[in-house]
């Protein structure tokens, strides 16, 4: 039985909405859900990112610890992993063999049989902390049908507009939406209209909310300033956590040696090739704060595709202010935004052409002078062009 088949067969149902399918398909894999040991994240922007960080201190620490991400760059079975090994094929086909007609019968959407298995796999294997990032929103998403030991809240700003809401508070109010009756909270500092809604939500909730300030201010082997910010959290959700302290110079080295693909990572470095799938107004913005920091003194080149509803528009004069060439591709999956709307974004720019991901990447990549930089961004599902080309394997961290 082909088990990745079947479950990429069911991403075609799309997106579903609202926890009952999640509720049911949990309930008939015996409720993997209710341990007391799940760890959720939750925001917009550094979700996957601050979950690792939280994943890598603790595993370092001696901790079985599981982590679930999404979306994955290259195979499924990077969602779900435990001390950074990826879960394998034989226990998902074990999942499906046990559940496949439940989640016929469930009609469930490929997400919600992604969270399901990742909690029962959890489950099964008795982890000591089961990292979980929300999807999409909060209140709705099937992560949240857990009750978290504690719920680490990330930036939140605009992204998902047409399900999640068109103005910066009904946004805020989905993400809030996470937050279960007495549960500890931790956020980042938000712009007040967020942090107005986050209080709030919590005090209904009889829920303690702590928003933290302290950034980490050692280097960590992620660019970008605004990790600094997402490692502040994850060692903010630790100590809360883990009633024996975890020495400082500990959390350091897990912080110095983390390796997180595709966000702003370095895939080649003669010529400069970095890899990055942010695809919203934030972080792309982050992103392009990173690049100004580079001496770089040859061409920069952009390559970019993106899915069907992603808002960008506010990022574009930054991202032609900043490359001297960009090409527009498309992710070659269902839902990817047509070449030529994403062309027609960049209509200003000097230099802008539409191409293919693997081409333009092996053209630079074998032809591109040694000075020139070639940035890659937009979407996870570019992961899959780059593990092909580069041979990288995302599945163990």
């Amino acid at each position: 039985m082909d088990s990745i088949k079947f479950l990429l067969g069911i991403e075609s149902r799309g997106i579903k909405l609202g926890l009952s399918r999640t509720f049911q398909l949990l309930d008939l894999c015996g409720n993997p859900h209710i341990k007391k040991n799940i760890i959720q994240i939750v925001g917009t922007n550094g979700k996957g990112s601050t979950a690792y960080m939280t994943y890598k201190i603790l595993s370092d620490a001696g901790y079985k610890t599981g982590l679930f991400t999404s979306p994955h760059l290259s195979k499924v079975n990077e969602r779900i992993r435990i001390n950074g090994i990826a879960i394998s094929n034989q226990e998902i086909d074990l999942f499906i063999k046990n559940y496949k007609n439940d989640i016929i019968n469930t009609d469930s959407s490929f997400f919600e049989v992604i969270t399901v298995l990742a909690f029962w796999y959890f489950a099964k294997e008795e982890v000591d902390f089961a990292i979980m990032e929300t999807g999409l929103g909060g209140r709705l998403d099937s992560v949240s049908a857990c009750n978290p030991q504690i719920l680490g809240i990330t930036s939140i700003s605009y992204d998902h507009k047409e399900i999640l809401g068109d103005t910066i508070e009904k946004i805020a109010l989905e993400k809030a939406g996470a937050i279960k009756t007495h549960t500890q909270c931790i956020s980042v500092t938000q712009q007040k209209t967020v942090t107005d809604v986050l209080i709030a939500k919590a005090k209904e909730n009889m829920s303690s909310i702590q928003f933290i300030e302290n950034n980490f201010l050692e280097k960590i082997n992620l660019n970008g300033d605004f990790q600094k910010i997402n490692a502040g959290l994850a060692i903010a959700i630790v100590k809360k956590i883990i009633k024996k302290n975890i020495p400082k110079k500990n959390i350091i080295s897990s912080l110095q040696s983390i390796n997180w693909y595709g966000r702003i990572q370095i895939i080649k470095k003669t010529p400069l090739i970095i890899f990055d799938v942010c695809h919203n107004m934030e972080s792309i913005n982050g992103f392009i704060n990173y690049i100004k920091t580079l001496p770089w003194n040859g061409k920069r080149h952009l390559l970019i595709a993106i899915q069907e509803r992603k808002d960008i528009d506010q990022a574009i004069n930054g991202l032609i202010n900043n490359f001297d060439q960009i090409t527009v591709a498309s992710t070659q999956t269902r839902n990817s935004l047509n070449k030529k709307v994403l062309k027609e974004k960049f209509k200003k720019a000097y230099d802008v052409k539409e191409g293919m991901l693997d081409e333009t990447i092996n053209s630079f990549n074998s032809q591109g002078n040694k000075n020139d930089m070639l940035a890659i961004i937009g979407s996870h599902y570019i992961g899959t062009t780059i593990s092909k080309i580069f041979k990288i394997n995302f599945d163990n961290l």
